[in-house]
């Protein structure tokens, strides 16, 4: 919040350039208020994680594939372009859509046993196994 009240009353041309629509607004609390009611975790940050406060943390978006034997690998570094992937990648670890599992629920035998035939639809998120353990036995 203190990055959105500096982006508001004294903007750089950074500032300018990737907030326009904020940047020497003047009414950090309208400003404010307009965020939190209208984003939610991952919107807010995909939409307001300012390149100075990624710096600042020095944030970077790393991959470790467990197919590959090289190591980890940065794949995005302090640029305009890796700005962005750092905000998307981060943006989604907050996403309900891509956190909880998609478990549907495509046939339910009402007339015998009551049992039911359920589908995984597999998310792109590494750590869906776990989860999907997890919800199974919750299941069962």
């Amino acid at each position: 919040m203190q990055d959105i009240e500096r982006i508001v009353s004294n903007p750089d041309n950074e500032d300018r350039e990737w907030f326009p629509e904020i940047a020497r607004r003047g009414d950090v609390m309208a400003v404010l208020r307009d965020i939190w009611a209208n984003y939610r975790d991952e919107s807010f940050i995909s939409q307001f994680l300012s390149p100075r406060l990624i710096r600042h943390l020095r944030m970077f978006h790393l991959r470790d594939d467990p197919e590959q034997s090289a190591g980890i690998r940065v794949d995005a570094i302090h640029d305009e372009r890796g700005y962005r992937r750092v905000r998307r990648e981060l943006a989604r670890q907050y996403d309900v859509g891509f956190i909880d599992p998609n478990i549907e629920v495509v046939d339910v035998d009402l007339s015998g046993d009551r049992g039911r035939s359920r589908t995984w639809l597999k998310a792109k998120n590494p750590a869906s196994a776990a989860v999907r353990r997890e919800r199974e036995e919750e299941w069962h």
